[in-house]
């Protein structure tokens, strides 16, 4: 009643939005640029996990499978400190991205998501008439794309692929923010 006595070996869990966000077992830290896939950057633990081939379907997952602790795979509380992403291989992506044209058919491309008044390193929401704050969170967040491109870069593929930091309007994206021969 009082808890006295022998202490339990299992770490108490805390309390939180993101407390029992973790990365799933559908995730690798290692990639060989053989298949399209989605994947999560963990903005508290500073690591770059992509999804499982699973069958050639690895970029059809949605980023909240990923996610242990989710109750389905359309939870979005849970994705709030992981930055996502997407990275087409040649050839296996299509048509516009916000109404901006890509060449999907000659270089690879990683597509990472960038929100402006989310703070994925302090998990709140960023008031919109703060826009030196919102600039500052930019920035944080093209350093997080930036360990995401080093992960790719770092893989030995084959082929180039251009980095994509994607808002949820055009006004908020660069396209073509930058060309990784590797």
């Amino acid at each position: 009643m009082f808890n006295f006595g022998k202490k339990s070996s299992k770490p108490t869990p805390v309390e939180g939005p993101t407390s029992g966000a973790r990365v799933g077992s559908f995730c690798v830290e290692k990639y060989n640029g053989k298949y399209p896939t989605v994947g999560l950057y963990d903005c508290r633990e500073r690591r770059t996990w992509v999804c499982k081939p699973l069958d050639g379907q690895a970029i059809r997952t949605s980023h909240a499978a990923l996610i242990t602790g989710v109750n389905d795979a359309t939870g979005t509380v849970w994705k709030d400190r992981f930055v996502c992403f997407w990275f087409y291989t040649p050839g296996t992506g299509s048509g516009l991205v916000l109404g901006h044209p890509i060449n999907w058919d000659d270089d690879a491309h990683l597509m990472i998501r960038i929100d402006p008044r989310w703070d994925y390193d302090r998990q709140r929401i960023i008031p919109a008439e703060l826009s030196d704050q919102i600039d500052d969170n930019l920035t944080r967040q093209h350093k997080h794309g930036e360990s995401i491109v080093r992960f790719f870069g770092q893989s030995r593929l084959k082929f180039p692929f251009n980095v994509h930091f994607i808002g949820s309007v055009a006004s908020e994206s660069m396209f073509y923010a930058k060309r990784v021969s590797t």
